[in-house]
């Protein structure tokens, strides 16, 4: 979604200076200035799942509990970096975990609600028995 805001001759000025010496468009310069003066951050956003909003890597299916999950696992920055999620900037790995140590009780509400144990438990709530069963190779 696009939307336009008009700003003074003056700001638009200097947003342009800006974007030259960052090398992009004036336009992404007021979208991170105005992302991060509202508290938002370059590399996260909210998206809505059927769990409510959750954090992710912005424009991917990446989840910042991925990341801690990772993270949980043993895994040093460096190693997620390299090779958990080497297609992932290495500015949005460091800002999911600022972003999961400021969140941390809500992100680590996300991850036990996505274990095993607490997804089977929600299949036996969805699924009939026989359904159940056949998923998870059960007999029933």
């Amino acid at each position: 979604m696009t939307t336009h805001i008009q700003v003074s001759a003056d700001t638009y000025r200097l947003l342009q200076r800006h974007a030259r010496e960052m090398q992009t468009t004036p336009e992404k310069v007021a979208d991170t200035a105005i992302r991060l003066q509202l508290g938002n951050t370059i590399h996260i956003e909210q998206k809505s799942t059927p769990y409510g909003p959750q954090a992710y890597v912005r424009g991917t299916r990446v989840a910042v509990r991925h990341i801690v999950d990772f993270l949980q696992a043993g895994y040093t920055v460096e190693e997620i970096i390299q090779t958990g999620l080497p297609h992932i900037p290495p500015a949005a790995i460091y800002e999911a975990l600022a972003y999961y140590y400021d969140h941390q009780q809500e992100i680590q509400s996300e991850l036990e609600a996505n274990d095993s144990e607490a997804i089977y438990k929600n299949l036996q709530t969805l699924l009939t028995v026989e359904q159940y069963a056949a998923l998870t190779g059960q007999s029933a």
